[in-house]
């Protein structure tokens, strides 16, 4: 009778314990996932952006796809001339423009480290449009749309 009611203990344990369809993650293990997917971009302050392929990086990549949509293509093929990545109070800038036409086409995109938020600006021929993952505004986009450094 004992051996019975250990083994059934033991079903009940290891069931409730051990199902991995059970581990439901915190909203905090998410958020600090998607935290960290960008970091290693803290690296890159002062270097170009063609340098350190920020275009190509799959990660990146996908996030500006998500975003701009059928925009992305157009960005990759018209950033030529570029500045060197700042990086300042846990923002990350990067810009870029058409060759030969960079005061009327120009982009930049931002990464707000600790709100984990992509921001893109394109301005074409003069045209400014403004890109947020979550729909919130960033004052370096902001100022780069109104030409203020």
């Amino acid at each position: 009778m004992i051996s019975i009611y250990i083994l059934s203990v033991i079903e009940v344990v290891s069931t409730t314990i051990f199902n991995p369809s059970d581990y439901k993650p915190r909203k905090n293990d998410y958020e600090d996932n998607l935290r960290n997917e960008l970091d290693y971009m803290k690296n890159y302050n002062g270097l170009y952006p063609n340098k350190v392929k920020l275009l190509g990086n799959n990660l990146l990549t996908k996030r500006l796809k998500n975003l701009i949509k059928d925009r992305y293509s157009f960005l990759v093929k018209t950033w030529a001339v570029e500045t060197p990545i700042e990086i300042k109070n846990s923002m990350f800038s990067a810009w870029g423009c058409q060759q030969h036409n960079c005061s009327n086409t120009n982009f930049i995109i931002v990464v707000d480290f600790k709100k984990n938020v992509v921001y893109v600006g394109i301005r074409e021929e003069e045209n400014v449009k403004i890109y947020s993952e979550d729909g919130s505004s960033n004052i370096l986009v902001n100022n780069w749309a109104k030409r203020i450094s």
